[in-house]
């Protein structure tokens, strides 16, 4: 029998904020967002928001952390057994393109905080950079710079997500950018397509 107590009018609230916060950040961009708005969508005064975040970068670290962090975490989980680097990477990004196809509102968000969270550099990235170094440790990747692997690796996820986003992609194109990735480190062309065919591990349901 579970023994989690009922949320209360602030948990309520508060949560009210945050999704909020992701439709206005995911429609305008953090810098355009204005807590105005995002009150107004959730639906309370102005003043409101000030009890519960100090800043809009209050909020948005919160629903960073809500949706991006989990996410993330959730992804990770799914690849608990998979111990081959390049497998891990090409799931990583697959599971954000496939975020644009099945839920775009989110996957806006996701790219609209990419640039400005600090929370998302210290909290996210590094599960990317973890891979890359143990496909390298693995000689399943060779690249002339980490810095400059990363940069192909998000730059080109970030890309592709805008792609399905605004129709110009199709769902093939998921497996494509993955396996074009995995060329970019260094892998063959009939490693990189075999592995990014792979099927996607079972990810496990958001916490309750």
């Amino acid at each position: 029998m579970s023994t989690a107590k009922p949320p209360t009018k602030r948990d309520r609230t508060r949560a009210q904020l945050i999704e909020a916060a992701t439709k206005v950040f995911a429609a305008r961009g953090f810098e355009a967002a204005a807590i105005q708005e995002i009150a107004a969508v959730a639906g309370v005064a102005n003043g409101t928001f000030y009890n519960y975040f100090p800043t809009k970068e209050a909020i948005l670290e919160a629903a960073t952390i809500q949706y991006g962090v989990s996410y993330c975490e959730r992804i990770d989980a799914s690849c608990r057994d998979i111990t081959d680097g390049a497998e891990r990477m090409a799931i990583g990004g697959r599971r954000y393109m496939q975020l644009a196809l099945e839920q775009p509102e989110m996957a806006r968000f996701m790219l609209s905080i990419a640039v400005v969270s600090r929370v998302w550099d210290a909290r996210i990235r590094p599960y990317v950079h973890a891979d890359l170094l143990l496909g390298i440790r693995q000689k399943r990747f060779r690249v002339a710079s980490k810095e400059a692997a990363m940069d192909l690796i998000t730059g080109t996820n970030y890309a592709a997500i805008r792609s399905l986003l605004n129709g110009s992609a199709k769902s093939s194109h998921i497996t494509a950018t993955a396996a074009s990735i995995l060329r970019g480190l260094g892998m063959t062309p009939e490693e990189a397509d075999a592995v990014a065919r792979r099927p996607l591990p079972p990810l496990p349901d958001p916490a309750t």
